[in-house]
């Protein structure tokens, strides 16, 4: 059998020289570690849908939450939290409009999605002023664009079993709609899940 390399007619070995065969050979030992290694480790994970280990915050030592809200979306996908304990929520507005990160139940979040869509002079502009529906425990924060706020929170003891389940959201006009919505996964201190993560309203579909 042979190629045509360079415009030269080459016959190739039917088989590599043994210098090539023991170059190979001494390769061929790490590359199975590395696959017994990715085995092993896959062997060794924990309860299917842990998180990593969580240290609770506490008010005088909150552990800190990162949000980035973009144009019309947030990361993490995910946002994890333990039942009571305290929080730093930073949120960072990677955007070109304004946003806001709102932490709550399911019921409160309708509650934002109406009040705000009947308030006057919706955004772009000054975010406006609605007040908290009645009995609310979540949080607020509204972050301009490519600004950063800090806001310290305690988680209510009792969020895990709320119906419907906790999401984080942005209820400014129309950015619902467009899906900017993530659910909160409450966890142990384990990591483990306390309960299944709340599909997204369909009101947030993102259509």
């Amino acid at each position: 059998m042979s190629r045509i390399i360079a415009g030269m007619h080459r016959r190739l070995p039917s088989s590599p020289p043994r210098s090539s065969r023991r170059v190979a050979a001494s390769l061929a030992l790490p590359a199975c570690l590395v696959l017994a290694a990715v085995v092993t480790a896959g062997c060794e994970t924990g309860t299917p849908g842990a998180t990593p280990q969580i240290t609770p915050g506490t008010g005088s030592a909150p552990r800190t939450v990162n949000i980035v809200a973009r144009d019309y979306a947030y990361v993490p996908t995910t946002v994890d939290l333990v039942p009571g304990e305290t929080v730093t929520f930073q949120v960072i507005n990677g955007g070109l409009v304004v946003h806001e990160a709102i932490v709550s139940d399911l019921e409160d979040q309708m509650a934002w999605e109406e009040a705000e869509a009947a308030a006057a002079d919706p955004p772009p502009g000054p975010t406006p002023f609605v007040p908290p529906p009645p009995g609310f425990e979540g949080t607020r924060i509204v972050v301009e664009s490519g600004q950063r706020l800090d806001v310290t929170w305690t988680v209510p003891p009792d969020a895990a079993s709320a119906p419907g389940g906790w999401f984080v959201g942005c209820h400014i006009p129309g950015h619902w709609a467009k899906g900017m919505v993530v659910p909160v996964r409450f966890v142990d201190q384990a990591g483990v899940p306390l309960a299944s993560v709340p599909p997204v309203p369909s009101s947030a579909s993102g259509g």
